[in-house]
């Protein structure tokens, strides 16, 4: 079936609360972000059956990850998602909340195959580890690299630099 680049009729209030609706339980803290976007926080737990979901849903689709974020809230970890449907022209902001003495959450690289290196991203620069990705090692930094360098405690030390 080929895949039509549609429009939101319904406008974004109404697809928020489309979503907050179909998907009560998964997705929290939906809200609008303007003009294209709609931001919803995920508990780590549920994340994969929603992404599937997600994509799968026949009227909104989240069909397209675009990058995944790994971020040091200072108080936690948050892996932050974006996704787009092509459906609605909208974008979806999912934002996991993490612990941040071990940021961890089910890969969904089987759902988006492109969160396959994304994930591998957010491992090396601010260690979230995606439990089930079927390579999690690094892709930017020196396998033999300490530590990840976006966490905002990171010091960069000689000692992180074997090779060097």
């Amino acid at each position: 079936m080929p895949v039509t680049v549609g429009s939101n009729p319904r406008g974004m209030d109404a697809l928020a609360a489309l979503l907050a609706e179909r998907f009560a339980g998964e997705l929290t803290d939906v809200r609008v972000q303007e003009p294209d976007t709609v931001v919803v926080r995920c508990a780590p737990e549920k994340l994969k059956d929603a992404a599937a979901r997600l994509k799968a849903d026949p009227e909104v689709g989240y069909e397209t990850l675009n990058w995944i974020a790994g971020v040091d809230q200072r108080t936690g970890i948050e892996a932050v998602y974006h996704v787009y449907s092509w459906k609605t022209n909208t974008w979806l902001q999912i934002h996991v909340d993490l612990s941040r003495e071990q940021p961890e959450v089910d890969t969904v690289s089987d759902v988006w195959p492109a969160a396959d290196w994304h994930e591998r991203e957010a491992w090396d620069m601010v260690g979230i580890r995606f439990l089930g990705h079927p390579d999690l090692r690094r892709i930017l930094l020196r396998d033999d690299f300490v530590g990840h360098p976006l966490r905002k405690d990171y010091v960069d030390l000689a000692e992180n630099h074997p090779h060097v």
